[in-house]
């Protein structure tokens, strides 16, 4: 009697395990489905370049070339939702410049950006059909030459029917980089020790040249003549990161290197 108690008290603790463990279960199913069901209700677009890359919530998209028309950035937005979203741009910043020369296209296209101005200009907005993808032709580009790094912040958002805005934002900043797109097309005769400074840069040209010194933020820290034969630039001032070094001549000739200071 005593034997058939215990088998039975035994196989109500394991059919209560195993109702446990499939509560564990139906419970994190539950939270799964709950986790997707919000975040596809906080990001019911998406966003990505001419490549198919996603643009995600603050990437840097840089672009370095001296071609204008190689400095667009080609994108698409898709309604991942069951239902038509609005949207705008915000033009939110800009670092080193305004937004003259600065092209938006998203339906309609604006030149000469204002920071603060959305395109397409409130309480207007660009509708996207449930599925849909928009079409070609959309694009951020800065048009206008530069010699230092601008910085573009733009924000996705939807609005209401009405225009209003709602949330659900993706910011993203695009970059225009000239120093690091510099090519030398021409030897420059030049050279450098090492290109991990210490104190000095120790440096060996075979003619008088203008050298510059910029950050990766794109400001100018140093600006000097170089005299023919080895010479010690002094960097004790500046602080440990990567620096780009133009040297140029007075026939537009030029050369750029990285070098890092310890």
């Amino acid at each position: 009697m005593k034997s058939l108690i215990n088998i039975t008290k035994n196989h109500l603790i394991k059919n209560i395990n195993l109702k446990n463990e499939k509560m564990k279960k139906t419970l994190l199913l539950i939270a799964v489905l709950f986790a997707a069901f919000t975040m596809n209700a906080q990001n019911p677009y998406s966003v990505a370049d001419q490549d198919g890359t996603e643009i995600t919530e603050g990437m840097v998209v840089e672009f370095t070339s001296p071609n204008a028309a190689e400095r667009s950035l080609d994108y698409y937005v898709t309604n991942n939702s069951a239902e038509d979203i609005y949207m705008r741009i915000e033009f939110v910043d800009a670092v080193n410049y305004d937004g003259t020369g600065f092209e938006l296209c998203f339906g309609l296209c604006y030149y000469d950006l204002e920071v603060g101005e959305s395109v397409p200009q409130a309480p207007q907005s660009v509708i996207i059909a449930a599925g849909s993808t928009t079409p070609d032709y959309n694009h951020f580009a800065a048009t206008l030459p530069s010699s230092e790094v601008q910085d573009y912040s733009f924000r996705f958002h939807q609005t209401d029917s009405e225009g209003n805005d709602i949330g659900n934002s993706l910011n993203f900043t695009y970059r225009y980089n000239p120093i690091l797109g510099l090519e030398d097309f021409n030897e420059l005769g030049v050279t450098l020790t090492s290109t991990v400074i210490l104190n000095d840069m120790q440096v060996n040209t075979l003619e008088e040249l203008d050298m510059v010194i910029y950050n990766l933020q794109g400001k100018l820290v140093n600006s000097q003549k170089v005299s023919v034969g080895n010479q010690l630039i002094n960097m004790s001032n500046l602080s440990s990161q990567m620096y780009i070094v133009k040297f140029s001549n007075n026939e537009g000739v030029s050369k750029t290197i990285k070098i890092v200071k310890k």
